[in-house]
């Protein structure tokens, strides 16, 4: 496995970025540079996004205008007066990663993982760390390892003068719980173990050359495992890399080709059918010939 951590010039303590600029709130966890890919000709995605009513609206967009949540990564001052909300994890810690990984994932669409240097592997590895950890689904599950509240409540029972304390310092603890929260997510993405394991996987592209197959993008965009299950161990990571290529993470070398072949099939199936807000395109979702887009859309949204 490459050593990638020791390798890749990004900072990775999460306690020292610092941002000067004006403070961003639009939070892409699929970033940009990957979303460009599936651009149509006139530069738009095709964006089937859930209405409130659970219906399907189709509007075509660009990659600014979806796969964000507002606030998503801003971290919250603790004690008023402290510090002003700030966006360090946004634009220094996440784009550290998105700027190295958008130089890889160009040779890796163009030349294969063939191409890849051991650094440029290990860049790629920590991004998809970076992919599993980022969603909004992953930190909505952190919220219930950062019991902030639970512990408040247990400081008082034993010692209720803190009640005090806490009122008069003005103490949030919903910005300490999701503080908390983010710092998770990031020593969980620079796990050295948990990059390292990514990087030691068989790797491989799958190419779509069969007319009108296509891979989408949705709200999680890497497939763990067969989807149904993405508890640790992991044995397998899917993530669609351009409309046409599939990167298949193997834990087993000798994958049989008619497993390989289903990873591949599936991976739509699964990524649309996980999706509550958006499908992402790069043309209109129909039926075709093996892959029927239209029937996925109308049976897994209920159409």
């Amino acid at each position: 496995a490459p050593s990638c951590c020791a390798r890749i010039e990004l900072s990775t303590c999460p306690d020292r970025f610092m941002s000067k600029q004006k403070v961003s709130t639009k939070h892409h966890f699929i970033p940009r540079f990957l979303l460009k890919e599936w651009q149509d000709e006139s530069g738009h995605l095709w964006i089937y996004q859930r209405n409130g009513n659970g219906e399907i609206s189709l509007r075509k967009g660009a990659p600014k205008s979806v796969a964000y949540v507002e606030n998503l990564y801003t971290v919250y001052p603790e004690l008023p007066g402290t510090r002003e909300l700030s966006d360090e994890v946004e634009k220094g810690f996440m784009a550290n990663i998105d700027d190295q990984a958008s130089i890889v994932h160009r040779k890796l669409v163009e030349y294969g993982v063939g191409a890849l240097t051991e650094q440029e592997k290990g860049i790629w590895s920590l991004f998809m760390a970076s992919m599993i950890e980022r969603s909004p689904k992953t930190l909505e599950k952190y919220k219930n390892l950062a019991q902030i509240e639970d512990y408040v409540e247990e400081l008082l029972q034993s010692n209720p003068r803190m009640a005090e304390v806490i009122e008069k310092a003005r103490v949030d603890v919903q910005a300490i719980r999701g503080n908390t929260i983010l710092k998770l997510m990031m020593e969980r993405i620079i796990d050295p173990d948990f990059v390292q394991l990514i990087g030691g996987m068989s790797w491989s592209i799958a190419q779509l050359d069969m007319s009108g197959e296509h891979f989408v993008l949705g709200d999680d965009v890497v497939v763990i495992n067969n989807g149904a299950v993405e508890d640790e161990p992991i044995y397998y990571i899917r993530l669609a890399i351009s409309p046409t290529k599939l990167l298949v993470l193997t834990h087993d070398a000798g994958l049989p080709d008619s497993d390989f072949g289903v990873l591949t099939v599936l991976y739509n199936v699964e990524v649309i059918s996980k999706s509550k807000k958006y499908v992402i395109s790069s043309r209109e979702l129909k039926d075709e010939t093996h892959t029927k887009y239209g029937r996925i859309i109308k049976e897994m949204h209920r159409v």
